[in-house]
Parts: C-alpha cells; structure tokens; sequence
C-alpha cells in the first residue's frame, strides 16, 4: 500500500485455521470458495456477490478495488489551468493513442473559440464549432496524443497563461462515439461507413478544405428531428428545407444505419475535392448504456418535464430545435451540471439555474427559453456519469455492527472478512481494512 495513505482496520484479519493464504478464483462477482481463501476483484457499477461450494467451517477474505465504470474509460470532461508559452499534459485515462478519439477545448472566461481535436486528422489540426473556417494547422494547440490523454500548448483556444479551461474527451468505442473522415465526391446519395455497431443518435459533418458559410457549415442530424438539419455553428432552427441536399439523395433524407450514412452532393457534406469529417454520437437504450440522444417538450413551468435516462447524466447539450436558439453545453466537473457554454458561440462560461441532475436523468426547474419554453420542442445529448460501484452482498451475511459496510470508492481498496460455521447457511462479515490503497 502506498506510504501517504491512512487506512483503518477494523477487525481481525486471519483467514484461516493457519496463516497460509490461498488466493481463489472469482468472475463477475461469483467467489468459489472451493478454490481458495483469499479473493481479489475489482467492482465496478452495479455488481453483486454469490458464495458457492464453501466448507463446513471457513473464514476467508475479499480484497476489492473500486474500479471505473466503461464510461470513465470512454469519456472525460477535465479541467485545467493554462500555462501560457508552457506546455500542458491532460491525464485523463482516455486511451487516445490505442483506440483514436476527438478532444474538445473551450476557454471558461475568455471569449476564445472553441478548439476540436481528432486523431482521424492528427495533431495541431484545428477546427472551432463556433464558426465556419476551414481546417487550420496551429503548432500552439494539442500537440500529441497519448495512451492516457493529451497535451496542449499555450495558444489562447487551449493554454493561455492562468486561464481555466474545459476540455471532453471522447473515445471511438462501438455504441458510444465514431470518427470518420472522407474525400468528397460530388455524388448525391454516397454511403459513408462508421463503426458506432449502432444506428447513430447524432451526427456532426465538417468541410476541413473550405470556409465559409453556406460552404463549410457545421451540418447536424439528430434521430429526433430525422427528417431535418441544423448548424451547429449557429442558433438557427432545425429545418427540412436543404435536409435531403445534406444527408440524403438530394430529394430526401436516407436514415442512418448501424453500419453506414449518407450524404448528397452539397459544399458542407460532400463536394468534389473537398476532405470532411464526421462526429458520429450513439444512443443506446440498454442498462449499461453510455449515451443516449433523444428530446423533450417545454411546458414553460418552474415544474418542467424530467427526462428519464435510466441513470444520472455528467454531460449535456441542449437545442431548441423549433426557435433559433444556442448549443447549450453542459456537465457536473464546473458544478452541479448548471455552468453552461455554447458550442455556437465564442463566449465566456455562464451560470444557469434551469437544470438539476437526477438519479435517473434530469429535471428542467424554470421557464428559460433556452431550456423550457412552453410547446418548444428540444434536442438533447446526455453522457452517463461514472460511479462508485454499489456492491450487493449476499443476504445472509450478518454484518458486525448490524449494517452493511461501505463500498471502496474508485481506486479505493478495501479488505472484507468473512466466517462460516455452518457451511454457508449464514456468514458473518466485517470490513477489516478501509481504504488500503
């Protein structure tokens, strides 16, 4: 155990009728007592303990250590300060030099843009959601990806001097987030290939060769408004007027499939002798889902709608989709989820009270326009958050104390002891070593 950690124990920690320790095999939270006396895991989400095959009298020992959730080895928000003509490491955990990613940059308090990094294009290869231009080649920004996160140097979009910055992290991992790049063709109705292995809930275009608007647009389809478009570098509504010239035919939109998308023959998606890139988002339903896109009605209420994902969000965007209203830009690092800022727009970080985080989703708690007016339909993006694991043990272990222990946070290790004299009918357990990490 590491020498600057206190840990507390709490009760005996013998094993056995000797001193030998036998270490035995475990899966997924099932401990075959057969095997051994001493059983090392490492928890993570939901996650339940079974005992099977003990002897008539045993005593043995489960040292857990509470470890991330997918999501916390898939996404990241990450706040830093900058360092001016110094470079910055970012340690986050995301392996963006393996399994390939985007990094997404914004200043908290400068009116910088916002500065979006993909390993599909390399390093030092700028593009800013808030407006049109094209691909740029900056020395100064995110300079190399690593195996556990990035660096970046002090040009303004990512590392001024004391500045505080934002940075989200996404990895390329099926159901979760996809980065695709492509030379256009000029061919309405072209497929492009991802590998989400799911239907997209998002879907995100960039012309890196040519700026400009109406050439070099940010073009956007969402499963909730399938049949329309929309621009993230702007307020504007979602529309179908040019939606099928975007992500179709050029006569009507084609939906996304798990494997492939399409896009017709227009500057913004699929020109001749223009490059591109894709963000591909997910939406997965299942339990153990990362991600979901989806939408709302406002009612205009301090009481509004609340959106049940199934699990607490740690990241949100949130858009209007039938007024011109702003990519708001949300997560729980710059506190409870109510600091927001606008992927369309170059401005500070400001703060807003018209959302709470739920255990299973979240709630709108004003009548905002930009959150909740009455009859207004929204889009979303929400990210799941990561969590210390919520064991559930066995319940016929009578606990010393009278209550059940608690569970090791992430990282965190902690030992259990367990004794059986009447060949697992009841056990009696206790927590023996608290944070021995």
């Amino acid at each position: 155990m590491a020498n600057d950690k206190d840990f507390v124990v709490n009760g005996p920690v013998a094993v056995g009728k000797d001193t030998k320790v036998t270490v035995g095999s475990i899966s997924a939270g099932a401990v075959d007592l057969s095997t051994g006396n001493y059983f090392t895991d490492s928890p993570s989400g939901d996650y339940t303990y079974t005992f099977a095959n003990p002897g008539d009298v045993q005593s043995f020992q489960i040292q857990a250590t509470g470890a991330s959730e997918a999501v916390a080895e898939t996404f990241s928000t990450t706040l830093y300060e900058g360092q001016g003509g110094s470079t910055t490491t970012i340690t986050n955990n995301i392996d963006l030099l393996g399994d390939g990613g985007l990094v997404w940059i914004k200043a908290r308090n400068a009116a910088e843009s916002h500065g979006l990094f993909d390993t599909e294009r390399g390093v030092t290869k700028l593009l800013s959601s808030n407006n049109t231009n094209a691909e740029t080649t900056n020395s100064g920004t995110l300079t190399d990806f690593y195996s556990n996160g990035f660096k970046v140097d002090g040009n303004g979009i990512v590392g001024s001097s004391t500045d505080p910055y934002v940075s989200w992290t996404f990895k390329k991992q099926t159901k979760f987030f996809d980065v695709v790049t492509w030379s256009g063709n000029g061919t309405s109705g072209r497929t492009v290939s991802h590998n989400l292995a799911s239907v997209p809930g998002m879907i995100v275009v960039k012309n890196l060769t040519t700026g400009g608007s109406g050439f070099s647009d940010w073009r956007v389809w969402h499963r909730s408004e399938s049949g329309k478009t929309a621009t993230l570098n702007t307020t504007a509504a979602f529309s179908t007027t040019d939606a099928a010239s975007k992500f179709g035919n050029g006569s009507s939109v084609v939906q996304p499939t798990s494997t492939e998308f399409t896009v017709a023959a227009d500057y913004d998606v699929n020109r001749s002798g223009e490059t591109y890139v894709a963000y591909l988002f997910a939406h997965d339903t299942a339990s153990d889902g990362l991600i979901q896109c989806g939408s709302y009605t406002g009612n205009g209420s301090t009481t509004g709608p609340e959106i049940n994902l199934g699990w607490q969000p740690q990241w949100l965007l949130i858009k209007g989709t039938t007024a011109g209203n702003d990519w708001n830009l949300l997560d729980n690092k710059r506190g409870t989820i109510n600091k927001h800022l606008y992927a369309n727009d170059a401005a500070i970080e400001y703060d807003t009270d018209a959302i709470e985080a739920t255990a299973t989703g979240f709630k709108l708690v004003q009548s905002y326009g930009a959150w909740n007016a009455s009859g207004q339909t929204y889009i979303y993006m929400a990210i799941r958050s990561a969590a210390a694991p919520a064991i559930t043990w066995p319940t016929n272990i009578e606990w010393t104390g009278g209550s059940t222990p608690s569970t090791p946070a992430e990282g965190e290790t902690d030992v259990y002891t367990f004794t059986t004299d009447d060949g697992g009918t009841t056990y009696t357990g206790i927590q023996s070593i608290d944070n021995a990490s």
